[in-house]
């Protein structure tokens, strides 16, 4: 058996990984993005928008009156009195360990400098990332082998699909289409029982949903909404099959402007995944589920493999009034 801590868009606290992963005796954790991936250095790096929304988004709010037009050198200050990039550095540092293994895509909310440091120097105790470079295999899991992969960051349907990986500035990261036309390369006949990670909602991205169809993974997981409980569904619980068809088909006219005569191979393969037929409909429609996660704050979901079998257990913290 193992046990899969699931949580998403930590923005920087990662102390608490490590707490959730301990109280609920989890072997393992899977992050859908907006991790925290900041250090020193990323103060040059975000623009005073993302400056501003550390800031806004924090419990320090309140004490301070920040608008876009507050000077950047003030965000700086209050940002780093209130220590609001976060504490990777200090795991990045080996100040401080992960538990248990940690598998993360990267969110939309990332200093791209911090990630590519993470690409040239992967050496972080107990921490791989998810993206086209890299897939793993758990074992032990109750129900064979389970291959693990994902592509983090946002996914704009625009010409920045086509920018070079690890597409981002400023503050923001974006995927492209040459990560995903890398990855399936690298996964090959994906036989296995297999979860996709991304950071944006399939329910959101009809696009990158007809592209990842073709993927074959059993269950996506994904974060960015901000819902305050765990969502779970599937194409079948909430369309007609005819209605999936129509969403899925409907989004290719979104990148028919995109000029495609000097793509790599690896974008090629990509765009060609998204304008290809999809798959057995009893697989898309029935048998891929889809987990969004709430921010951590509001909650986070447990995923054990036992005996040929994937339970989940959803836990949030809901204020009716």
């Amino acid at each position: 058996m193992i046990k899969a801590l699931l949580i998403s868009d930590t923005h920087g606290d990662i102390g608490i990984i490590n707490k959730l992963a301990a109280k609920t005796s989890a072997d393992l954790v899977i992050h859908a993005g907006d991790f925290g991936f900041y250090n020193e250095s990323s103060y040059k790096h975000l623009s005073n928008r993302e400056l501003l929304l550390l800031v806004s988004h924090s419990p320090y709010w309140k004490n301070y009156r920040v608008n876009k037009q507050t000077e950047r050198d003030e965000l700086i200050k209050i940002v780093k009195e209130h220590e609001l990039l976060g504490d990777f550095a200090d795991y990045q540092h080996g100040h401080q360990k992960f538990i248990v293994p940690v598998y993360a895509v990267y969110g939309n909310h990332e200093d791209v400098f911090v990630v590519r440091q993470l690409k040239e120097q992967p050496d972080i105790h107990n921490f791989y990332l998810l993206d086209e470079d890299n897939v793993y295999d758990l074992q032990d899991t109750g129900v064979g082998k389970v291959r693990l992969f994902g592509i983090g960051g946002n996914f704009l349907p625009s010409k920045k699909l086509l920018d070079k990986p690890i597409a981002g500035k400023a503050g923001k990261i974006w995927a492209t289409l040459h990560q995903f036309g890398s990855l399936y390369q690298k996964l090959g006949n994906c036989e296995s029982p297999a979860i996709f990670v991304s950071h944006v909602s399939p329910g959101k991205e009809p696009l990158l949903t007809r592209m990842i169809l073709h993927f074959m993974p059993n269950i996506w997981i994904s974060g960015h909404m901000g819902a305050p409980y765990t969502c779970v569904w599937n194409q079948f619980t909430i369309h007609e099959e005819n209605e999936s068809q129509r969403w899925l088909d409907e989004a290719l006219s979104t990148i028919d402007a995109l000029p495609t005569d000097k793509l790599m191979p690896e974008a090629q393969l990509a765009y060609e995944l998204i304008q290809k037929e999809l798959p057995d409909k009893h697989h898309w429609f029935k048998k891929l589920w889809n987990i969004n996660l709430p921010d951590v704050e509001n909650g986070y979901a447990v995923l054990t493999f036992e005996r040929g079998k994937f339970t989940l257990d959803s836990h949030s913290y809901l204020h009716v009034s």
